[in-house]
């Protein structure tokens, strides 16, 4: 299979784009600072040989009679097999609060600076008792976000599990049990 430049830019140019956009604010809030004009060619290219991949694995599925919504939903039940066996506290505490807590918490520093009032982020930040507080709150606060988006979280993929792996799901997630 040969691949076209083109077809990969008809495929992603608004993903690319809206990227460049952030890229180009970037660059512009920061006074011209050039590292961020370093990230857009390598995630370019970078996501050219990721859709080289995919075109690939398309390709190899296709020659096995299955389509990449199957792959997705195999893939979907080995991993939320691993995540259930772990159990519904580790996977809400650690998967969403550690970590998905982390990007939360980067959100909402944002969030909280701009609504202190502070136009400056050394004055919120000027004693090492605020700038711990600061970091201590929002983590919380995005770890909290976190904890609850991802109980939610776990009775989709429980639902859709069972859907995926249970010929029987309608009657599972029935309200009245008689037809059974």
């Amino acid at each position: 299979m040969k691949f076209n430049f083109k077809t990969y830019l008809k495929h992603t140019y608004k993903t690319e784009l809206v990227y460049l956009a952030v890229i180009a604010a970037l660059y512009f809030y920061d006074n011209s600072n050039l590292i961020f004009l370093l990230f857009f060619p390598f995630s370019f290219i970078q996501g050219y040989y990721r859709y080289q991949y995919k075109l690939t694995q398309a390709e190899k599925l296709k020659a096995r009679g299955l389509t990449e919504e199957d792959i997705e939903n195999i893939s979907f039940v080995k991993k939320w097999e691993h995540s259930r066996k772990r159990g519904m506290w580790n996977y809400c505490v650690i998967d969403g609060g550690f970590i998905f807590g982390l990007a939360l918490s980067l959100i909402t520093s944002i969030i909280w600076f701009k609504l202190s009032g502070k136009t400056d982020l050394h004055t919120l930040l000027s004693e090492p008792g605020d700038m711990f507080a600061f970091i201590g709150y929002n983590y919380m606060i995005g770890a909290g976000i976190a904890v609850i988006i991802f109980r939610m979280k776990w009775k989709y993929n429980e639902k859709r599990f069972v859907r995926l792996t249970d010929p029987l799901a309608d009657n599972y997630f029935a309200k009245d049990y008689q037809d059974i």
